[in-house]
């Protein structure tokens, strides 16, 4: 029992470390605007990901490396769904320095 309870926390804390990975590259990425709200959703997505891959049957060494695959990819594919609906990223204002450089801004 114990060493059952051992194993499931070792493959949840996997998962998750998972779906931080997957949140840390979109956030990356999008230079930050992965949002930190939705890393405890990824974290979410891929353990629910990754557990639905022994349900499905998929079972054994193989199961285990394809349910740390799903943990990643299904938190970075809902993310790159939120990203996508967002629209394309405004575009930032460029740096004073250029702008003055550039004669643009006169300096005062």
């Amino acid at each position: 029992m114990l060493f059952t309870l051992v194993f499931a926390s070792i493959f949840v804390a996997g998962w998750s470390a998972c779906g931080l990975v997957a949140w840390l590259v979109a956030s990356v990425v999008s230079r930050g605007k992965a949002g930190l709200v939705f890393l405890p959703l990824a974290i979410f997505t891929a353990n629910v990901a990754a557990l639905t891959v022994p349900l499905v049957g998929f079972d054994g060494k193989g199961g285990l490396m394809a349910s740390f695959g799903v943990a990643l990819a299904a938190p970075a594919v809902l993310l790159a769904i939120r990203r996508f609906s967002l629209g394309p990223l405004p575009r930032e204002a460029p740096p004073l320095e250029s702008a003055q450089a550039e004669g643009e801004i006169s300096p005062g």
